[in-house]
C-alpha cells in the first residue's frame, strides 16, 4: 500500500514539474522581437538603453513641428489604439486614467485656489493693455501665449494642465543587441521605446516616466499611419514613415546602460557623468570592432 502511494505522489510531482515547465516556454522566441531570433542561434547579446534627446539636431527630424514622435504616441493612446505601460519591461498596463494623470503638471502652490477661479477673479476684467502691436489683450491670454500652456477654461485648468507634446522631448530606446551565428551578422533588436517627462516639468524635479510602449506595437501603428514621418529637410519630397528611420537607425541614442547584476546606469557604475559618457562612447566603438573582428583569422 505504501508503495502504491509514493509511486502515485512521484507521477503527481512528474506531472505538476511538467506543467511548470510548459507554462515557462516560450519556444526559444523572444515574443518583443519584430523579427526574433532562435534563442539557439543567438551567439552573444547585451541588453542596450538608449537615451534620445529630440531637441539635438541629429533627432530633429523626429520632432519635426506637428509630427513630433511623442505627438503620435500620445494620440495612440487617447485613440485606444496603442498600449500604455509602467516601464520598460512592458509587463504592467496603465489606464488611460493614470496616463492622463502622469502626463498632467500640476499647478504648485501661488496663484488663485480653484474657488476663486470659478469665481471669475483673474479670468474676467483683467486689465487690457496696449502690446506694442496696436492691440491690447487680456493678461490671462497674454501669460497663456507666453507660457506655452494651452488656452483653455481656466476653472478646467484650476488644478493643472497636459503637457504639449513638444514638451516630451527624452525617450529611451531599450534594445537587444544580438550576434546571430546562423546567419553571422549583427541586429540591434528594439524592445520598448519610454517617453520620459523632463526634470524640469516634474513637480519634484526628478526626471520621470510617462510610459512604456512595445515596439513590436509601435512598428505596426507606425506602418498604418501615413502622418508618421522621419521629417527630411534635404528632400521633403522623401519623408520616411518612424518604422522605417528606426529600421536604418536615422536617430542617435547615447548608450545610458548596459545589462548589468545591479540593473545600474552607466553614471552610477563610474560615479560621474563625464566618466558614464566616456564609458559609453568607449562600449559604441567595442560594439563595432566586435563583429568585425570576430572573423578575422
Amino acid at each position: 500500500m505504501k508503495k502504491i502511494t509514493v509511486l502515485t505522489c512521484l507521477l503527481a510531482l512528474a506531472a505538476t514539474s511538467a506543467v511548470v515547465a510548459q507554462e515557462k516556454s516560450d519556444n526559444g522566441i523572444n515574443p518583443l522581437s519584430l523579427r526574433p531570433v532562435h534563442e539557439s542561434n543567438v551567439m552573444y547579446k547585451l541588453t542596450l538603453w538608449r537615451r534620445l534627446d529630440l531637441n539635438e539636431k541629429a533627432n530633429q527630424p523626429l520632432f519635426a513641428n506637428g509630427a513630433e514622435i511623442t505627438k503620435h504616441l500620445i494620440d495612440g493612446v487617447k485613440a485606444g489604439v496603442l498600449e500604455p505601460y509602467d516601464n520598460d519591461s512592458v509587463s504592467t498596463k496603465i489606464t488611460l486614467e493614470e496616463f492622463t494623470r502622469r502626463l498632467t503638471k500640476k499647478f504648485e502652490g501661488g496663484g488663485l485656489s480653484k474657488e476663486e477661479i470659478e469665481a471669475g477673479f483673474g479670468t474676467e476684467g483683467a486689465a487690457s493693455e496696449d502690446d506694442g502691436w496696436g492691440g491690447g489683450g487680456s493678461a490671462t491670454e497674454t501669460t497663456s501665449q507666453n507660457s506655452g500652456t494651452k488656452p483653455t477654461n481656466a476653472a478646467a485648468d484650476a488644478e493643472g494642465y497636459e503637457l504639449f507634446a513638444k514638451d516630451l522631448y527624452i525617450i529611451e530606446v531599450k534594445e537587444d543587441w544580438i550576434f546571430d551565428k546562423q546567419r553571422s551578422r549583427q541586429y540591434f533588436d528594439i524592445q520598448s521605446i519610454t517617453i520620459k517627462i523632463p526634470s524640469e516639468l516634474s513637480s519634484d524635479g526628478l526626471e520621470k516616466e510617462l510610459a512604456s510602449f512595445k515596439y513590436k506595437e509601435l512598428e505596426s501603428y507606425f506602418r498604418l499611419n501615413p502622418n508618421c514621418i522621419w521629417y527630411n529637410s534635404a528632400n521633403t519630397a522623401q519623408h520616411k514613415n518612424l518604422a522605417d528611420a528606426f529600421e536604418l537607425r536615422l536617430f542617435n541614442g547615447r548608450i545610458i546602460k548596459k545589462s548589468n547584476p545591479g540593473n545600474k546606469y552607466l553614471d552610477q557604475i563610474f560615479k560621474t557623468p563625464k566618466e558614464g559618457l566616456q564609458k559609453s562612447q568607449q562600449l559604441e566603438y567595442e560594439l563595432l570592432e566586435w563583429e568585425n573582428n570576430l572573423w578575422e583569422f
